[in-house]
């Protein structure tokens, strides 16, 4: 039995009913900003403190933050704006934009304030202003490189969570949840990141003949909530409750 064929028939055991997932709705940020503001918040961490990152910026600075209401979406260029009278003043910038002081590690990780604006100016710098931009660009190995050189963003799963969330459906984020999972579908004490992810798109592309609407952030979705359930709930958060 090849890998992709014992992940496809742990997924069956354990998953249920593929076909009722659904792609609306999943990921609906107004403004790609915000999806970067979540990705690297979120990483490490309860989500509650993410969510209360993210709705306390579109409090202050009036953006609306579900695409659901309607607005116009605010730029990367809109969001730096906001950003560049604090660039190089880091903790000021935690303090009175973010009002989150974490670190990207607990030691040596720089505040996630900072890692916030160095990706957004990344993605100004490749020219990514938009969701419609992210989900366009894709999976690109320059764009990748670049985010990663950020300081506690060399596993690029912030990236990873960062298309999912804007809405590109072949994001998959290898957490330790879906690591885990994968891993045990294979019989293996701990899976490689980037094997992971490969292995979880291919899932979704065997499977997709069974259910239709199936893609890759959607099965690395649902696997990431079988693998909290059995955690007991005590996962950390990764993404919007509901």
């Amino acid at each position: 039995m090849t890998d992709i064929d014992a992940l496809t028939a742990h997924i069956r055991r354990t998953l249920g009913d593929l076909g009722k997932v659904s792609p609306d709705g999943e990921y609906d940020y107004s403004s790609l900003a915000l999806c970067v503001i979540d990705a690297v918040y979120s990483l490490g961490v309860r989500y509650e403190s993410t969510e209360r990152t993210v709705a306390e910026w579109c409090r202050r600075y009036g953006w609306v933050t579900w695409r659901k209401d309607s607005a116009a979406e605010r730029t990367i260029s809109d969001f730096l704006h906001v950003l560049q009278p604090y660039e190089g003043s880091w903790d000021q910038m935690a303090d009175v934009v973010f009002r989150n002081r974490q670190r990207t590690a607990p030691r040596s990780g720089i505040l996630k304030a900072e890692a916030v604006y160095r990706f957004a100016k990344t993605l100004q710098n490749f020219g990514v202003e938009s969701r419609p931009d992210a989900v366009k660009t894709g999976l690109r190995a320059d764009i990748r490189r670049a985010l990663t050189a950020i300081p506690g963003q060399t596993s690029g799963l912030s990236y990873n969570y960062f298309l999912i969330l804007a809405g590109n459906t072949d994001g998959v984020k290898a957490d330790r949840m879906v690591t885990r999972f994968v891993a045990d579908a294979l019989g293996v004490r701990t899976v490689a990141q980037e094997t992971c992810e490969q292995l979880v798109r291919e899932a979704a592309v065997v499977l997709r003949s069974e259910f239709p609407k199936l893609t890759p952030s959607l099965l690395d979705n649902r696997i990431w909530e079988y693998q909290r359930g059995l955690d007991n709930g005590n996962a950390k958060g990764r993404c919007r409750p509901g």
